[in-house]
This record gives C-alpha cells, structure tokens and sequence, in this order.
C-alpha cells in the first residue's frame, strides 16, 4: 500500500512539472521575441593587396552587427570586429596577400541585457584578379 502511494505521488509530480512554464527570453521560438534577419546587401571588395572593404545594408531595430573572417569558404569563421548599428562599412587590414579571405555577416539584438545574435549570412569574398 505504502509503495502504491509513493508511485502515485510520483506520477502526480511529474505530470504536474510538465506543465510549467519554462520560457526562455533568448529561445526566439518559444519567446514571441524575433532574432535580426539576416544583413543584406553584402559586398566585398579588395582594395589594395592589404585592404578589404566590406559593404552592407542598413538595418533598422537592430543594437549591433558581428563581421567575422576565415581563410576557406567552408572554414572556421573568427569573429573581427562589431560594427555599430549605423556602421554600413568596414575596412579590413589583412595580413597577407596570398590568402583569400571569406567572409560572414550577422546583426544582433539585447534581450535582458545579453546579445541575440540572428541568422549568419552566406559567405562572401571578392572575385580574384
């Protein structure tokens, strides 16, 4: 009788923490808070065998963006620098000039005081002289 009532207690007590609420405020599908989109109007041009400038589209509601690099296009991408949200341009002082660099995009938001990052963009590069 004693172990019929600890297993009915038990059932209760896990049905009933099921069904609490355990909203995250950065899960953007659970929270109705929406990620950025995606940044647009990426455009990547060398300048000098050492200079890269890096182009982009403006984006409204947003609190930063992340520009990050990477030396293959399927490669690991490090994080560079972090524009300003009225930042449309960035300049890169590249070390080397026999590497070709790739680069990502993506803009972020604050939500209690931490960043919600949006989706990366594809990579970009320049076209090969």
């Amino acid at each position: 009788m004693f172990l019929k009532r600890v297993l009915i207690l038990a059932f209760i007590i896990i049905i009933t923490s099921c069904s609490l609420d355990r909203s995250n405020p950065l899960d953007p599908l659970n929270s109705g808070i929406q990620a950025p989109g995606k940044v647009t109007g990426i455009e990547v041009d060398k300048i000098s065998n050492t200079t890269i400038e890096i182009r982009w589209n403006y984006m409204i509601n947003i609190n930063g963006y992340y520009i990050y690099r990477s030396g293959f296009h399927n490669g690991h991408y490090n994080q560079i620098y972090e524009p300003t949200p009225s930042d449309t341009l960035y300049i890169d002082h590249v070390i080397s000039s026999e590497l070709h660099y790739y680069y990502k995009m993506s803009a972020f938001i604050y939500v209690d005081g931490k960043k919600l990052e949006g989706y990366r963009s594809e990579y970009r590069t320049w076209t090969r002289d």
